[in-house]
């Protein structure tokens, strides 16, 4: 955003949308923030429709002050550490990944000590198919969903519903070979402190076919403003390569190749 003109193009695009209930915009720090009970991807959508370029930077609950002291003495940790743990996310990156044609995000946000939400935007999947969305016990992918173990439970969770907790969602893609599942209730016991390192498997209930990718840590509303990624230099608010490989992006400055002879370096600038 360049100035108040965009700004306002933003407040409005994303204001029209059903589930939004509040929008604060900021052209200095090129922000806008959103309480919304819509998909992170539909809110996206708007943004970019107004002729903005987006990125999700941040996602969490309204009330940060319930992930406080108290609630990380229980569990063993400290307050930052906890805020640092109430979002996570899944990248399905296609191919040079392992993840077939699958592309896209599954994303998990604890909203309080007793609710999380889960949704999901992907897409590469087979037109009108059943797929099933679970978290699995384990974060090794290296050989698929066998490697990454059984959906992943607690023994509250089945015991007082039937569901294990990890059980996320069964969807069919629509005729574009996509699924967007909106911000969705989960199971009670499943947290998104205990899932951060295991896995999301999505398996074609058809063919049985599966692509499994890590939960990684997110970051919260707030918590994220840089605008270069340290990893391979990549200026968050401009990339349009999310998900290639780092070996196939163009290359950056005159820093040198991030890979040499099969193994990953990072030469620093002289």
């Amino acid at each position: 955003m360049r100035c108040e003109k965009c700004a306002i193009a933003t407040r409005r695009a994303v204001g029209a949308l059903g589930g939004t209930r509040a929008v604060d915009v900021s052209v200095s720090a090129n922000t806008a923030t959103v309480v919304t009970s819509d998909a992170a991807s539909t809110v996206r959508a708007a943004i970019e429709g107004a002729g903005m370029r987006c990125r999700l930077i941040g996602s969490g609950g309204v009330d940060g002050e319930v992930f406080g002291g108290d609630l990380a003495a229980a569990l063993g940790t400290d307050a930052r550490t906890l805020r640092q743990s109430v979002a996570a996310v899944a990248e399905f990156k296609g191919e040079a990944y392992g993840h077939g044609d699958v592309v896209g995000v599954v994303r998990l946000v604890q909203v309080n000590a007793e609710t999380i939400l889960g949704e999901a935007t992907l897409g590469g999947l087979a037109p009108g198919t059943e797929y099933e969305a679970t978290i699995r016990t384990y974060g090794d992918t290296r050989r698929g969903i066998e490697s990454a173990g059984e959906v992943y439970d607690v023994e509250t969770a089945t015991a007082e519903g039937g569901q294990r907790a990890g059980e996320i969602a069964v969807v069919v893609s629509d005729a574009r070979g996509e699924i967007t599942l909106p911000a969705t209730i989960l199971s009670d016991g499943l947290k998104t402190w205990d899932v951060i390192g295991r896995s999301v498997a999505l398996r074609n209930t058809e063919t049985n076919a599966s692509v499994v990718a890590v939960l990684a840590r997110s970051a919260g509303v707030g918590e994220n403003h840089k605008k270069l990624c340290q990893c391979d230099g990549t200026v968050i608010w401009e990339a349009d390569e999310d998900f290639l490989p780092v070996a196939a992006k163009p290359s950056r400055g005159t820093s040198g190749p991030l890979f040499e002879r099969g193994m990953q370096t990072v030469r620093r600038g002289e």
